[in-house]
């Protein structure tokens, strides 16, 4: 009996492989190759945060030391900072500013303000968009390992080799992150995104050495889907954390009882919107680290926005304490 259950399970396995060797991997083969289909990361429902938007940038994740990943060419920490970047573009509830190629930007602006270029379009020195929250982490798990045993049969077909197999494969992919207010420095929150690679299958196992993170091979694979699922915990963590604190713009100017503040419509600013007018006073900071400590604030008024254009808003404004409003000082999104 137990050569015939053998048997048995070794001819489905063998109808299975003939079927796939026939049509499924030249589809997958085809879907890995076509770069141009390639779905977004973020795939999930981003919590809504009140007010406008925030300014946020994704700065280094490193990869935790001994941290050995499936492909040895494989940038992970930036691969994966790259992802999250894309992935908070892609959920439409910030302003994501650029970090990982900050040195070439800023070459640009000095070759203009040096003559090197020129013209009306020219990037300007001091034009660039300061991120009010840096997002920063490492990967402590990125992997997968192969166990149990069962029947393979072998092929290689496009970017995916190794044939057609009955087995497990699993792992993790573990990621620590740090939301840090760049006005202060202070890490305002922490948390860790961990999703366990699970697949057990007849189908084709993949060979990560041939693929490149990122690719459309690298999505269709199980590290791909978890690392996908990985970077969508993370979205949503990173919304949450934010919609807890404060949006803050800078007044620019002043004239009569108009106050003009350096946000508009891209950063979701509307007309009926009601801005509190913060003036900083005294800051204190350690001695030691120089960290602040604290800032006291003075509540000088209110703007109740009734002009709003791309990037600059207006609005009439309502005194709360003699001191005039001045260039510079804080205004908060009230709800």
């Amino acid at each position: 009996m137990a050569n015939i259950r053998v048997a048995h399970f070794l001819c489905a396995v063998f109808a299975a492989a003939m079927i796939a060797l026939t049509g499924a991997p030249r589809a997958i083969a085809a879907e890995a190759n076509d770069e141009s289909a390639a779905q977004p990361i973020l795939q999930t429902e981003v919590p809504s945060i009140p007010g406008p938007k925030r300014s946020v940038a994704v700065g280094q994740i490193d990869a935790i030391g001994g941290l050995s990943p499936p492909s040895a060419g494989w940038n992970v920490g930036g691969s994966l900072a790259a992802m999250l970047t894309t992935a908070l573009q892609e959920s439409g509830k910030f302003i994501v500013v650029e970090r990982d190629a900050l040195s070439q930007v800023l070459n640009e602006q000095q070759m203009a303000a040096h003559g090197v270029s020129g013209g009306s379009d020219a990037p300007q020195p001091g034009k660039i968009i300061p991120a009010q929250y840096l997002i920063v982490g490492s990967v402590t798990e990125f992997g997968t390992a192969d166990k149990g045993g069962g029947v393979s049969v072998g092929g290689t077909s496009g970017l995916l080799s190794g044939g057609l197999a009955v087995g497990k494969t699993s792992g993790k992919v573990a990621i620590d992150f740090r939301i840090v207010d760049t006005r202060t420095s202070a890490v305002v929150s922490t948390f860790k995104v961990s999703r366990e690679i699970s697949s057990t299958n007849v189908g084709v196992t993949t060979n990560y050495q041939n693929i490149s993170i990122g690719s459309n091979a690298f999505w269709n694979s199980p590290l791909g889907a978890t690392t996908r699922e990985a970077i969508n915990d993370a979205v949503t963590h990173i919304a949450e954390a934010i919609a807890a604190g404060h949006w803050q713009g800078l007044v620019v100017e002043v004239d009569g009882d108009t106050v003009y503040v350096n946000a508009g419509s891209s950063s979701g600013l509307k007309v009926g919107d009601h801005l509190a007018v913060q003036h900083a006073g005294k800051t204190f900071t350690d001695p030691a680290t120089g960290e602040v400590l604290s800032q006291h604030m003075t509540k000088v008024g209110a703007i109740e926005v009734n002009n709003v254009e791309e990037k600059l808003a207006s609005g009439r404004y309502l005194p709360a304490d003699p001191q005039q409003p001045e260039r510079g000082d804080i205004v908060e999104f009230e709800q």
